[in-house]
């Protein structure tokens, strides 16, 4: 019996052996190595930009804490920001001092170095990357949700961030207790 053309071929590929080849594979190789020089510098810088992100967003989110806070306990809510280490904390202070005193309710304390190189912006703001108008660097905020410093005013102010990348980020928070970022 006569094979057909057909049956040939496909055996002929049966038989072949499959696989890459040396060159083939080496080629591959520096492709994939070329890519990652590429690659690794711009997601180091990704994620630096991410975790400055993710901090404006958390510090937005805490502040709406502390004023939720504030409403629900009937007492001030003050954040008190730390340059050494810095961060901040948020506490119930029904003593309106801003200043965290043994026995006040911590509610939350983060610190910068929770968000990789994410620092206060010391060329904004008074130094200290912070415009509040409290000498103790914070703000509370009322039972009725407005923010208020211990001077009797208003605790409008900004919280200037930074990364070592040089990205620029800020929180702000209006008289009328309206926060934003820029």
């Amino acid at each position: 019996m006569e094979k057909s053309k057909w049956m040939f071929n496909r055996e002929q590929r049966m038989n072949k052996a499959n696989g890459f080849t040396l060159v083939e594979l080496m080629v591959a190789i520096a492709i994939v190595a070329i890519l990652s020089v590429i690659a690794i510098p711009n997601i180091v810088v990704w994620r630096e930009n991410a975790q400055l992100s993710r901090a404006t967003r958390d510090l937005l989110s805490d502040f709406q804490l502390a004023k939720i806070e504030a409403i629900k306990s009937n007492t001030y809510c003050s954040i008190t920001f730390n340059q050494t280490p810095d961060g901040y904390t948020i506490y119930l202070d029904p003593n309106q001092n801003l200043q965290y005193d043994t026995g006040e309710g911590v509610v939350t304390s983060k610190t910068w170095s929770d968000y990789g190189s994410t620092k206060f912006d010391t060329s904004q703001g008074g130094g200290d990357g912070l415009t509040f108008s409290n000498p103790n660097n914070g703000v509370a905020f009322a039972p009725n949700g407005l923010p208020k410093n211990n001077l009797g005013g208003f605790g409008a102010g900004t919280v200037f961030l930074t990364n070592d990348r040089g990205r620029k980020t800020s929180v702000v928070v209006s008289p009328a207790g309206n926060l934003r970022i820029p």
